[in-house]
């Protein structure tokens, strides 16, 4: 990752679909803190430019909760981070995954880890959207963990929970 988390609102890291001519892993850092005042904001810019055949993000109205562009942007397959780190605080974010994850997005999850390792990062699973609601699960982090080890004691979690077949 060539590009600083700390200076934007958010970053992408795309999976493969069908809706657009982007490659598995591709990252885009998007709403350049100073430049982009609202997640919100950030966000639906980058979703109608991205996905400009996706008609749900033209219809999504710029006062609604960040979770609804975010909840389709994983239904897209793609793993999306929120930096809500505000001045004189501490690295605060929160990792929303898409059902599946590719090997690429993984390693570059992780990667992404490694260049903010002391952030406090809830991860957001499981999300489901219903009568214009995102419901999800969230895996909180602990204060004493650095961002790789909420990721580590997040998958061990939900692969412990997965039935064995």
């Amino acid at each position: 990752m060539d590009k600083n988390i700390e200076d934007y609102k958010a970053v992408i890291i795309n999976g493969t679909n069908d809706k657009s001519n982007d490659v598995d892993g591709n990252v885009d850092f998007i709403g350049a803190i100073g430049e982009c005042d609202y997640h919100i904001d950030c966000l639906l810019s980058y979703a109608v430019e991205k996905y400009p055949d996706v008609s749900i993000f033209k219809r999504i109205p710029s006062n609604c909760e960040p979770d609804v562009p975010i909840f389709f942007l994983t239904w897209l397959n793609n793993v999306v981070y929120i930096n809500i780190s505000g001045r004189n605080m501490s690295n605060l974010g929160m990792l929303f995954l898409p059902d599946e994850i590719s090997d690429l997005q993984m390693h570059l999850i992780y990667e992404l880890a490694k260049q903010i390792p002391k952030a406090k990062v809830n991860i957001i699973y499981d999300l489901d959207f219903d009568d214009g609601l995102v419901y999800s699960k969230e895996f909180n982090y602990k204060n004493d963990k650095t961002f790789k080890q909420t990721l580590d004691s997040f998958f061990k979690s939900i692969n412990e929970k997965k039935p064995k077949i």
